[in-house]
């Protein structure tokens, strides 16, 4: 029987995008089952977004210029993508705080799988907390690209494992922030190259349906497809969002790239192995810090 995934150990940049793969692939099944089940409704609700975001860009662009509603339309296209991508973005981030939370029960059972009543506690738990730090980010990282651009550049990476901090080691957003820091000193290239690499093959995947999308709504005059347009816009906007869920990857792997700086900086994983010598399967607790 193969060994469950130790999270807590070296890896290079090559083996932390391997092990993120072997880690999505050995949970797939419950790991997944807590995504559709915590963020399915956020999925629904950003489906329907892209529906009528697309529907409003077809109109919008398949107007006749000197119409009444070649004055509103715009505004209402406008107003429809700016909401979209404001579910888009809420989705994605609740996507993410599953799986770190998935990931946190997995380490906290040592290396077992979380059921979904203990991801959906930890998820309930960090919410708030994780919400708040977001929106910290979201105005550090503005301040930064602000500042010449090169300051937001460099902020993303660190910004990136603020969060993983706060959920895996139950911590307050000023420690992770602080950590974060300490963790990526001399190590800034390897975070960000993870962090690329996931985010790029992400970015493949959402554009090969999203292209589609695009060329149905702005050619629908050109390609006469009448009564199949709808449709076609539902398909693959369903597509679409169901693919949001391959946001998991990026979120693995820079839980990784912090396990791997952990390890390195602090040799946590290392300390951890050492303080459980000498207890029998009874002694070591699988519970949480706190009580949900």
């Amino acid at each position: 029987m193969r060994q469950p995934i130790e999270l807590r150990k070296l890896r290079d940049f090559g083996q932390i995008i391997n092990d993120s793969f072997t880690f999505l692939k050995e949970n797939f099944k419950p790991l997944f089952k807590s995504l559709f089940i915590i963020c399915g409704f956020f999925i629904l609700i950003s489906t329907v977004s892209t529906v009528f975001t697309y529907m409003n860009m077809s109109t919008t662009f398949n107007l006749d210029m000197n119409s009444y509603d070649a004055q509103s339309k715009p505004v209402a296209y406008f107003i429809s993508v700016l909401v979209s991508a404001f579910i888009l973005i809420l989705t994605q981030a609740f996507i993410h705080l599953v799986t770190l939370c998935y990931i946190s029960v997995y380490l906290q059972k040592n290396n077992t799988t979380p059921t979904l009543a203990e991801v959906w506690g930890y998820f309930r738990y960090y919410f708030f907390r994780v919400l708040g730090s977001g929106i910290l980010i979201f105005f550090i990282l503005m301040i930064g690209f602000m500042l010449c651009f090169i300051p937001g550049i460099y902020l993303g990476p660190i910004s990136y494992l603020i969060i993983p901090i706060i959920v895996i080691e139950n911590s307050s957003f000023g420690y992770a922030f602080n950590k974060s820091f300490r963790l990526i000193k001399n190590n800034w290239w390897l975070v960000f190259g993870v962090i690329f690499i996931m985010s790029l093959i992400v970015g493949v995947a959402s554009s090969i349906v999203s292209l589609p999308i695009s060329f149905i709504t702005l050619g629908d005059k050109l390609l006469s497809l009448k009564g199949f347009k709808l449709p076609l816009i539902i398909i693959f906007s369903v597509l679409r969002n169901i693919l949001l869920l391959a946001y998991v990857l990026p979120a693995i792997a820079v839980c990784l790239c912090y396990f791997n700086l952990a390890e390195e900086k602090d040799g946590t994983g290392l300390l951890d192995r050492i303080g459980k010598l000498g207890l029998s399967n009874d002694d070591q607790t699988t519970l949480p810090a706190e009580e949900f």
